[in-house]
């Protein structure tokens, strides 16, 4: 007998492991190199315009992009946009959070990504959203409502390429997070 086996044995293995918080993040490589980019080409149009006629649509030009790159350097500081766990779901829209338990939720829905440049979308459809978007101040509900129209969810956040899950099985760790209180469905 060894010292190695003659130790009490205090490895345990758990059945249910404590799920993992599910998040969905801004991609700070495709926000940061956007923002650059259209940082470098303000400068350059800045550089060349003059007074000229022309110039001033460089300069026109050069505001824009540089507007675009304050927006893309924002997205850099954002954090997360979805934080799912076992108590429910987070979404932020705006610089508003809207949070709701899991038992409130009439089902969620997630359109994965086809193809590189498509953006997957995960939807929280609740049971009686009226009371969450009543609460909202005006900015966000218009949000919202272009989700409402664009998405058929008011509460939905994409995912893709300019945003990141933590998990790569969206479907699957939601499923394990929701843990039967609601359903999780992919959309075909």
């Amino acid at each position: 007998m060894t010292a190695a086996s003659a130790q009490q044995r205090t490895d345990r293995f758990d059945v249910d492991p404590e799920p993992v918080p599910f998040t969905v993040r801004a991609s700070q490589r495709v926000h940061g190199g956007l923002a650059l980019g259209a940082a470098l080409v303000a400068v350059g149009f800045a550089a060349s315009a003059s007074t000229s006629p022309t110039g001033v649509l460089r300069w026109i030009a050069a505001a824009a992009f540089a507007v675009l790159a304050l927006v893309c350097a924002r997205a850099l500081t954002v954090g997360d946009m979805l934080v799912a766990d076992d108590v429910g779901i987070r979404l932020r829209i705006g610089n508003e959070w809207i949070g709701t338990r899991w038992e409130d939720i009439d089902q969620v829905t997630v359109l994965k990504r086809r193809h590189l440049l498509d953006d997957g979308r995960i939807a929280v459809h609740l049971h009686d959203p009226g009371p969450v978007l009543g609460a909202m101040p005006s900015s966000t509900r218009k949000t919202t409502d272009a989700n409402r129209r664009l998405t058929g969810s008011s509460l939905a956040i994409p995912f893709g390429l300019t945003a990141r899950p933590s998990n790569g099985e969206v479907v699957q760790a939601l499923h394990m997070l929701a843990d039967a209180r609601c359903p999780v469905r992919e959309q075909l």
